[in-house]
């Protein structure tokens, strides 16, 4: 069972990847933007962030570099999951720090896989 920070500026994107997942027993922290993002991972330490790229103010990109920069986030990996799909865009957020890079709609078994090699083996 895994901690999992979902942060999506979407209500209804949010409520989709919960409802996929919550059937794994996982606990689950939600942001609605970058900068809440950030405060909520060093507070709650989570065991994975699935990351948004597009949200207003502070998007996905530049959270995920934030995080992955900082002492107390760095160990903490980030999956983006966006409707980005160009192969510039996962590059990007793979430069960024993120570990994969999911597009969206994601599917549930995806997102089981990425948890379960990112958050549940370390």
């Amino acid at each position: 069972m895994a901690r999992v920070l979902i942060v999506d500026d979407s209500p209804t994107d949010k409520l989709a990847i919960y409802s996929m997942l919550k059937k794994y027993g996982h606990n689950f922290l939600f942001a609605e933007d970058g900068l809440t993002a950030i405060a909520t991972a060093k507070e709650k330490q989570p065991d994975i962030i699935l990351m948004d790229v597009v949200m207003p103010d502070v998007n996905g990109y530049q959270a995920t570099r934030k995080l992955a920069q900082d002492k107390d986030t760095a160990h903490i990996p980030v999956v983006m999951i966006s409707s980005k799909t160009q192969e510039s865009d996962r590059y990007w957020g793979m430069r960024q720090g993120a570990k994969a890079y999911v597009c969206k709609p994601a599917q549930e078994a995806e997102l089981a896989a990425v948890i379960n090699q990112f958050a549940l083996t370390h």
